[in-house]
């Protein structure tokens, strides 16, 4: 027997970190009342598998004949006894305390998409996933419903071959300031400045390289996406620096997308926007998370909302057809009239994309170590997310990608929504991995993908600095290892 907290758990050996982790996942750090010993039963037969759970005189018990159809192998079974356990831990404690559901139940990683993708690719109907999501993963209706739409839209939109043609991403970690709330490779200006013209020399020799790279193997580029930090914090020539080195070594006859982030909407002058859509840029990302101007200034940023009103204004008369907007709900001290008085602000921009995220804890954030935790209204986070996507939708936007953080608020998600037509490919094949994606700059990861839908990753150094003075070595391993994923 194991203890977990004042829990102690009576799961068989190999079971037992399973168990363990699946108490850690039903129950939230203030629920200190679980106590006693928690118990799990399970027993194979040519009938399938049987879970019993047991706890505080609650009993949960499930025959699972499921598996033993002829479409799963050892291995599903294996990966089933630990799904019953976690199911069984989470109702049974469910039960007893009086908990509330989990929207995902069970499901824990970043991509549930992914896993319906890797269903459907071995037969799955719709109906049957549908049916495992709710008896086995113990997901909820709505969010069922959500996944199931999301990656029946994204299907039609797969490449056919992962490495016919990449995308890439180029991170730029700069930024004005930092968000309180951000744990990516972004790096303030006026104290890291001295950094940029290094890095931009970098980021430019690691652009050539891979761009020749390509060029050598006859593999385009599909979509490129300049994200960070915020890269429209370049201005003049050193952007026209980076513009023009992406536009002579990534931007073939292929790429059919050119995103730029513009998170800060105060970044975006007319001269940034005049130079953005000369280099053929087609997408901007222009994110206020909120258009309250307490809540900007509490979450670190200097901008107002008529900053972003602005950055609107001038992306439209420069004839960029795209434009996205992202949004944060449960920002602390934000109730749901805050995020209806956002969404109402941003309706008259009616912008192409709304990317809508959760707030989720970063360990790497500035307000883990502020507590910020307890100015969340954590139970009004599943109503911000319906008014947000009732909007979306009313606003004529479909989902198109989907996908959870680790400690997100009230266990939700983030949704990616657009007019259809217009989906960002660059979000799908990087959420659902299934392009080979080259990153360079700074804090940039590669996902090597092959057909068989296997994923290895290389991630370059997040410090400006170091990456600046490793990108040879950065490039000589990209090199190898995009030649031996092609067989070069």
């Amino acid at each position: 027997m194991t203890q977990t907290a004042r829990l102690i758990l009576d799961v068989p050996a190999h079971l037992h970190s399973v168990a363990q982790a699946a108490v850690v996942h039903s129950l939230s750090t203030d629920q200190t009342n679980a106590a006693g010993t928690l118990s799990i039963v399970v027993q194979r037969s040519k009938d399938g598998w049987h879970c019993r759970a047991s706890y505080a005189g609650a009993v949960w018990d499930l025959h699972d004949r499921d598996i033993t159809a002829s479409h799963y192998d050892e291995g599903d079974w294996l990966r089933r006894e630990k799904e019953l356990v976690r199911l069984g831990v989470m109702r049974v404690l469910q039960e007893a305390l009086e908990l509330p559901t989990k929207p995902w139940g069970i499901l824990t990683g970043v991509r549930p998409t992914k896993m319906l993708h890797n269903m459907w690719d071995r037969g799955f109907s719709l109906a049957y996933m549908d049916t495992l999501l709710r008896e086995i993963y113990g997901v909820s209706t709505k969010r069922r419903q959500w996944a199931l739409e999301v990656a029946g839209h994204q299907r039609a939109l797969f490449p056919e071959d992962p490495n016919r043609a990449v995308s890439v991403y180029v991170g730029i970690p700069f930024c004005p300031t930092r968000c309180g709330y951000c744990s990516f490779a972004a790096y303030p200006l006026a104290t890291h400045g001295h950094l940029l013209k290094p890095f931009v020399q970098g980021l430019v020799e690691e652009i050539t390289a891979l761009g020749a790279l390509l060029k050598e193997l006859a593999i385009p580029v599909q979509t490129v996406y300049v994200g960070g930090g915020t890269p429209t914090v370049l201005q003049g020539d050193v952007l026209q620096q980076v513009l023009d080195v992406i536009e002579a070594q990534l931007q073939t006859a292929e790429c059919s997308e050119y995103t730029v982030e513009a998170g800060r909407p105060e970044t975006l002058t007319e001269d940034t926007v005049r130079r953005l859509r000369a280099a053929g840029v087609g997408r901007v990302s222009i994110n206020p998370q909120t258009m309250r101007s307490a809540t900007l200034q509490r979450i670190g940023r200097q901008h107002t909302p008529e900053d972003v009103e602005h950055a609107f204004e001038l992306v439209r008369a420069s004839g960029i057809p795209l434009i996205n907007t992202d949004v944060i709900l449960g920002l602390p001290g934000e109730s749901l009239a805050d995020v209806e008085y956002t969404l109402q602000r941003l309706e008259p921009l009616r912008p192409e994309h709304l990317t809508v995220h959760t707030l989720a804890w970063k360990r790497a954030a500035q307000w883990e170590s502020q507590k910020e935790r307890k100015h969340v209204h954590q139970n009004l986070s599943h109503v911000m997310v319906e008014e947000a996507r009732n909007t979306a939708i009313r606003w004529g936007l479909i989902p198109y990608y989907l996908y959870r953080q680790r400690d997100i608020v009230g266990g939700l998600e983030n949704i990616g929504y657009g007019r259809p037509g217009t989906e960002s490919l660059y979000n799908i094949v990087m959420m659902e991995e299934k392009q080979t994606v080259l990153g360079v700059g700074a804090g940039a990861i590669t996902k090597f993908v092959t057909a068989a839908g296997e994923v290895s990753r290389q991630a370059n150094p997040k410090c400006p600095a170091t990456y600046a003075q490793n990108v040879g070595n950065l490039v000589d391993q990209k090199k190898k290892r995009f030649e031996a994923l092609l067989g070069v």
